[in-house]
């Protein structure tokens, strides 16, 4: 079973040559791509809604990203307001910002053809967002297709809030490790089994190897096999 990293920044200002040494120093055989946040919209103008600029520079790294296609790499579009559909060869969505950063037009028509479409698709959606807009997206896609809250909910409102909301009662909510604690990843663990438990690294801002350390500290045998890249390859129809 390959070790596969489900969630990895990667693009024109963080090239994969950045990362695959570490990957390599880890034991990682793969994961999951998408761009970094700077290459998709200006963070910190908070009334940032689109530019020409910024439209140009999603394509670019998309584009790149399509370039380092290979077994065990799969991309994820990165979504923003012009709510662009993603491209074939994207097999699953990153959705992300943060409570000081520009919102989404979560109004528009737009948006909703983009859930509409990426469900019909069945492409997984990580959403890292604010706890109220976490849960109303969750609402949105209803079931429909997978929602992966990464680290387990550490910027969504905490993992203790998300669970009390019980959207982990969905079997369609899966979560990442990425930068999680060992205290959250056991009790996930225990309460919902580790089938939607999901290895990641947040690379840059977390280091492959000290990230999956953490999973296999934790679990062993065949869990430790699901959570280290079998889980991503189900999720994902590769499997």
């Amino acid at each position: 079973m390959p070790v596969l990293d489900a969630h990895a920044h990667c693009g024109l200002t963080l090239p994969f040559e950045e990362l695959r040494p570490l990957w390599g120093d880890a034991g990682i055989d793969g994961g999951v791509l998408f761009s970094p946040v700077e290459e998709i919209y200006n963070r910190y103008d908070f009334g940032f809604t689109d530019s020409e600029g910024y439209r140009k520079s999603r394509e670019k790294v998309h584009e790149y990203l399509e370039s380092l296609l290979s077994p065990n790499i799969f991309l994820y579009w990165f979504v923003w307001n012009d709510f662009q559909l993603p491209r074939e060869s994207f097999k699953g969505v990153k959705w992300h910002r943060h409570a000081n950063e520009p919102r989404y037009r979560y109004e528009a028509e737009e948006c909703d053809r983009f859930i509409d479409y990426i469900c019909s698709r069945n492409l997984p959606v990580i959403i890292e967002e604010e706890f109220h807009h976490t849960l109303d997206l969750i609402d949105r896609i209803g079931g429909r297709t997978p929602v992966i809250i990464p680290h387990f909910g550490m910027l969504n409102g905490g993992y203790d809030r998300l669970k009390g909301a019980g959207i982990f009662e969905d079997h369609r909510v899966y979560v990442d490790t990425a930068l999680a604690g060992t205290h959250e990843m056991a009790d996930f663990a225990s309460d919902y089994g580790v089938d939607r438990i999901l290895f990641g690294s947040d690379f840059p801002f977390g280091n492959p190897a000290r990230e999956l350390h953490k999973v296999e500290k934790l679990f062993s045998g065949r869990d430790r096999e699901k959570v280290a890249g079998g889980n991503l390859l189900a999720l994902l129809g590769e499997g």
